[in-house]
């Protein structure tokens, strides 16, 4: 019988509800779940990927153990098939030597994509083991981002836009119908808003697939020509365009903005505040290209507004913007002028292509900031914070933690550099928020023994990609616990097959879009593909048995006192009843009934439905006070007192001036002005003479988080991706440059750096800037899979793998990895 199965898709951070039927115990369809409002029942093409990632046969089917001990690139690890208890035997006797040893600590964990469960391996495991050293990929991802606006508005996470009101947006390096946060929303919102009149302006290195949506709707309602959208020409479209902007200048396209709109007295006076008597002293220090007089300035609901013009903003002229980004002064007015004139219906969204870059912590402040100066942070028609959702942690584990767990759990993760050089604030606090590339400096510096790291994929995924190359060479211990063979796995002493997050087991994840936050169930819907487990509970409970039965019974005494199923009472005794039961204590207060006979019942309905979510959020109405901010002083702060607490604690660390901290982070700017949104110069490696071109890397719409890879129909989905070909991978480079360089469209070319080099196609695109060339982020895999790999066996990639030519960078506040703002200066020559 044809059953249909509420699940989550996890390929990207939109998360969306999903349909899954089911035929003769096979998955057939994904499909979105029409039920959801956040998603309105909607979802991407990737999605479609998902069935052949589920029944790919290059799979790991069971657990494999390493029998060569040499490491390396091309290097056979002549993988032989074992049993779990084999496996887990090895890796319990590892863990068990190093307590006995004084060195827990030595152990670690890294998490790629997970679900809500995870802490059952990632906190409950560690904390009661012993090791602070539990990693995730949140530096990797965007945390430069949460920073750069929780700086601002006290609100450390990603935000969320009202589609539904706004007049007019600025896209900084974000691609919302392709890529992003939003995906199943922002197809249908978006494309309404723009035939509603709202202005949206693309700042983007290249012509994006939101770019290109814009552009033609813009035409479509009869703003001009295909040139009157054209940014390289003065005539920058009042219904937006595509603003082509030289990679890691975003910080000075927005100071020149924000310059006008003070310049030319348009901001929100009604939330900024105003000078006394009304008079607009900006305009006159604008014309002298001098400061104010802070005092004279009555704010309301900001503060810093005169520091961050005195600071920054009395030259930042859009003639001298233009110089810097290459975007027209005419344009940058009248950018400016649009955005102030929707006022608090205006949103400027920021996203990792500005702050994941070195740093990108002031670019993301100064295009935030611009919320600011028109009131439409917590506004109807601007920018929302989304609701927070009612999960809950599983319970603690003090009790079970002895003296060796609680002394090692003191240390400092080794991912956390004790440097003067990082801040790594999270949520404004110094020193807290991890620097997963650092990782291997941790490893060649014989500071981690043995690491189990699941649906992650280093070597790959993170710049400076041979260092983990190298690093995990010399790694004593590696677990990899994973869905597919991939250039992790061929580093690995253990490989252990994972079940697939949206098929095959418990688990939940929180969707975000459309003004709701949401908790989507993930289900068994399929039996589990060969002898895989859950990725989370399944090894974290199998994991405790091995330890009990080595005399530390210590995280199998709390999975089974304290994870009870809260329908049954029942203690687990597997990683599946784990699973289930940590599912159903987290998202209790979603199902629960105060009638105990009524709790299956209750499950069973949530199951049903498969998600809960919460009604929607809605901004302040023009004329009502906002709410206050979650910032000292609890306004938007232009002037960051968060950045001020987290350099003086710095400064006290390391025994530097608070004034400097930003200096010995490797930023320009000094004292007060690295407190509020300022341009820091782009971060270039390599000379320009070497090196002619700037590159500049995007993802596809039919990414999934990087495990795409493998599957057929996302080379045949690539026709999707702006100038990108089905089943190549190539970069893309302006005509001009190409008859330069003596190129034709389908050449083989080496793309050099001071990194490396890769070998792809390269095809002429007008969708970029002379002197910027673009690739897509994604190929370039020597493992994966037959399909991913152009000669898996033999560890050829197909395309490159654009993370072996950018070379490891931080945003070193938030010690986020420098992905974006053309980090890299590349060499193109014929191959």
């Amino acid at each position: 019988m044809d059953r249909v199965i509420p699940s989550a898709c996890q390929g990207c951070l939109s998360n969306c509800p999903v349909l899954v039927t089911v035929e003769g115990g096979r998955a057939v369809r994904v499909r979105g779940n029409a039920a959801s409002t956040a998603t309105g029942g909607g979802a991407c093409p990737a999605l479609a990927i998902t069935l052949e990632q589920e029944y790919d046969p290059d799979r790991v089917s069971t657990p494999l153990r390493r029998r060569n001990p040499r490491k390396g690139r091309g290097v056979d690890p002549q993988f032989e098939p074992v049993t779990w208890d084999e496996a887990l035997d090895e890796l319990a006797d590892r863990m068990m030597t190093l307590r006995r040893a004084g060195h827990p600590e030595r152990f670690a964990l890294a998490k790629g994509r997970s679900t809500g469960i995870n802490e059952v391996l990632t906190r409950v495991l560690p904390e009661i083991y012993g090791t602070p050293n539990s990693f995730n990929h949140d530096s990797i991802c965007a945390d430069a981002e949460k920073l750069a606006t929780g700086a601002m508005d006290g609100t450390y996470d990603y935000h969320d836009y009202d589609w539904e009101h706004l007049e007019c947006a600025i896209l900084w390096g974000t691609d919302p119908v392709a890529s992003n946060r939003q995906k199943a929303h922002a197809r249908r919102a978006l494309p309404e808003a723009l035939r509603r009149g709202a202005a949206v302006y693309v700042v983007d290195p290249r012509r994006s697939m939101t770019a290109e949506l814009v552009e033609k709707e813009a035409r479509r309602a009869g703003a001009g020509s295909p040139e009157a959208c054209d940014s390289f020409t003065r005539n920058c479209s009042d219904a937006g365009c595509w603003v082509p902007v030289v990679p890691g200048t975003d910080g000075a396209l927005a100071s020149a903005i924000a310059r006008v709109i003070l310049a030319e007295g348009l901001w929100n006076r009604d939330y900024v505040g105003d000078f006394e008597g009304g008079e607009n002293l900006f305009a006159e220090a604008a014309q002298l290209k001098g400061g104010v007089d802070e005092s004279s300035f009555q704010e309301r609901f900001t503060r810093g507004v005169c520091t961050w013009w005195n600071e920054e903003l009395f030259d930042k002229t859009p003639e001298w913007a233009e110089a810097e980004t290459g975007v027209p002064a005419s344009a940058i007015v009248q950018m400016a002028r649009m955005f102030a004139g929707a006022g608090q219906r205006a949103v400027s969204w920021i996203s990792p292509g500005v702050a994941m870059s070195a740093r990108g912590l002031y670019s993301g402040m100064a295009c935030y900031a611009l919320n600011g100066l028109v009131g439409s942070v917590g506004a109807e028609g601007g920018v929302l914070a989304f609701p927070s959702l009612p999960v809950e942690k599983l319970p603690s584990t003090e009790p079970y933690r002895d003296e060796v767990a609680r002394r090692a759990c003191s240390q400092p993760r080794v991912d956390v550099p004790q440097r003067a050089d990082f801040l790594c604030a999270k949520a404004g606090r110094a020193h807290r928020a991890p620097v997963t590339n650092l990782i291997p400096e941790a490893i060649e510096g014989s500071r981690v023994d043995t690491l189990v790291a699941y649906w992650c994929n280093f070597p790959f995924s993170c710049t400076g990609a041979k260092r983990w190359e190298r690093a995990l060479e010399k790694l004593p211990f590696l677990v990899h616990v994973t869905t597919h063979i991939s250039e992790m796995s061929r580093f690995a002493d253990i490989v252990l097959p994972a079940c697939h997050h949206l098929f095959e087991t418990w688990g939940f994840a929180r969707c975000r879009q459309n003004m709701r936050s949401s908790v989507v169930l993930e289900q068994p819907c399929v039996e589990a593909f060969g002898e895989s487990r859950n990725d989370e509970a399944g090894l974290a409970f199998a994991l405790a048995e091995k330890l009990a039965d080595r005399g530390f019974p210590a995280v199998l005494d709390y999975f089974q006192h304290e994870c009870a199923d809260p329908c049954s009472g029942i203690s687990p005794t597997s990683g599946e009843e784990l699973a289930e039961s940590a599912l159903k204590m987290m998202t209790s207060r979603m199902w629960h009934s105060d009638e105990p006979d009524a709790l299956d019942d209750a499950w069973r309905d949530f199951l049903a439905k498969g998600f809960w979510e919460t009604a929607s959020v809605r901004g302040s109405q023009e004329g009502s006070d906002p709410s206050p901010l979650s910032t000292p002083t609890g306004r938007f702060e232009f002037e960051s007192g968060a950045l001020r607490r987290a350099f003086e604690e710095h400064a006290r660390r390391f025994g530097v001036a608070p004034e400097e901290v930003a200096a010995a982070l490797g930023y320009e700017a000094r004292g007060r002005k690295s407190l509020v949104p300022h341009y820091e110069p782009p971060v270039r490696k390599g000379s320009e003479r070497e090196f002619p071109f700037v590159f500049s890397q995007h993802r596809s719409i039919v990414n999934l988080e990087g495990r795409s890879a493998n599957a057929p129909l996302y080379h045949k989905l690539k026709r999707l991706d702006p100038g990108d070909e089905p089943g190549d991978d190539v970069v893309k480079i302006h005509p001009t440059d190409m008859e330069r360089l003596g190129l034709r469209s389908g050449d083989m070319v080496r793309v050099s750096s001071p990194e490396g080099s890769i070998v792809v196609r390269a095809k002429a695109w007008d969708g970029t800037r002379p002197g910027v060339v673009v690739k897509c982020y994604g190929q370039g895999h020597w493992a994966y899979g037959h399909v991913a790999a152009c000669d898996f066996e033999q560890g050829i990639p197909r395309g490159g793998n654009n993370n072996e030519i950018i070379p490891a960078e931080w945003e070193r506040a938030s010690g986020a990895t420098a992905r974006h703002g053309g980090l890299t200066r590349v060499r193109i020559e014929r191959a």
